[in-house]
């Protein structure tokens, strides 16, 4: 969204905060809101319209209803999707309730953790599953349970399940 609340430009949540942390600027972009016309200087005025807070309207300085909405909108981050929302900087915090959601996490997991045809000891698939979660055991358990590894009877070697 841009100054005017229409598509373009994003407003700057930081540049709104930078202006309002001025006292002065404060004080007129109130009387602004309330409906009066303060004297302010150039630079002042261009302030005020650089961060969105007004807009200039054929020389005459109007409140920008949407600049709040707007700077908020622009500083919304994506929510990530598929199994990735499962991960909070990068690691699982537990594993999702519904099965199709851990089967999803697994199916992201396993090409990171251990490649076709390879064979880890338990101490090296334990080392690449603490990099995504501190309860190791868990998940090594569960990615044996749900097929996605294949263990030795003895648990010393671990290998992709085909």
């Amino acid at each position: 969204m841009d100054r005017d609340g229409q598509p373009g430009t994003p407003v700057s949540w930081q540049a709104i905060m930078a202006a309002l942390a001025s006292s002065r600027l404060r004080e007129l972009y109130a009387a602004f809101v309330l409906g009066q016309q303060p004297a302010l200087s150039a630079q002042e005025r261009q302030k005020l319209v650089d961060c969105s807070l007004l807009n200039d309207d054929g020389g005459r300085l109007v409140v920008n209803e949407q600049a709040f909405k707007a700077a908020l909108a622009a500083a919304r981050r994506p929510e990530p999707e598929g199994a990735e929302r499962f991960l909070l900087a990068g690691r699982i915090e537990g594993l999702p309730k519904r099965a199709t959601d851990r089967l999803k996490l697994f199916e992201f997991l396993i090409p990171q953790i251990i490649g076709p045809g390879a064979t880890l000891t338990e101490k090296q698939l334990n080392a690449k599953l603490a990099a995504f979660t501190d309860d190791v055991p868990l998940l090594r358990r569960a990615l044996v349970d749900y097929g996605y590894l294949d263990r030795e009877r003895d648990g010393s070697a671990y290998r992709r399940a085909r």
